[in-house]
């Protein structure tokens, strides 16, 4: 009997660590305008057990970002995963991005992309919906930066959209 118990035990503290492994879930994107080179950069953070639980349950693989994250493949993964979530759009142009990198910082994935301005009408509108379709209670800071000049939105899901004027 103290055998099943301590299982129990066992199993029980096993699954609380690990629901609880952060409590929250927060990601952030930041967009850079440079108006005079007509270019932009986005930086996105997401934690990473998060991003890889959804590309996981969207594309039906396993993958271990700390371990994997420079493979070609998985690149190629995140690259898919981050544009089906996130659009920018400039002015009513929407805009293309490469994957220019990621990079793991502590308990984040950080992933760098980057494109040319199509257009110079300072609206700039987002839709981040990154890790919403895994986790209700997902939250995405968005910065947008033209130039100097900084707005930020909290979208939490399912809201989406966030406009900016500059």
């Amino acid at each position: 009997m103290n055998n099943k118990i301590t299982l129990f035990f066992l199993i029980v503290m096993g699954l609380s660590a690990k629901a609880y492994t952060h409590p929250f879930f927060v990601s952030v994107t930041e967009v850079h305008i440079h108006s005079k080179e007509k270019t932009f950069d986005v930086s996105c953070s997401m934690f990473t057990e998060d991003l890889e639980s959804a590309i996981k349950s969207i594309y039906i693989t396993n993958t271990n970002l700390q371990k994997e994250l420079g493979a070609g493949e998985v690149l190629d993964l995140i690259y898919k995963y981050v544009v089906s979530h996130l659009e920018i759009s400039v002015g009513k142009e929407k805009q293309t991005f490469t994957l220019v990198g990621c990079e793991n910082i502590e308990e984040s994935t950080w992933c760098y992309l980057e494109g040319n301005l199509s257009s110079d009408i300072k609206q700039v509108n987002i839709s981040d919906s990154l890790l919403f379709d895994f986790l209700d209670e997902q939250t995405n800071m968005v910065h947008v930066y033209w130039d100097e000049e900084r707005k930020s939105s909290k979208l939490s899901n399912p809201t989406k959209l966030a406009e900016f004027s500059f």
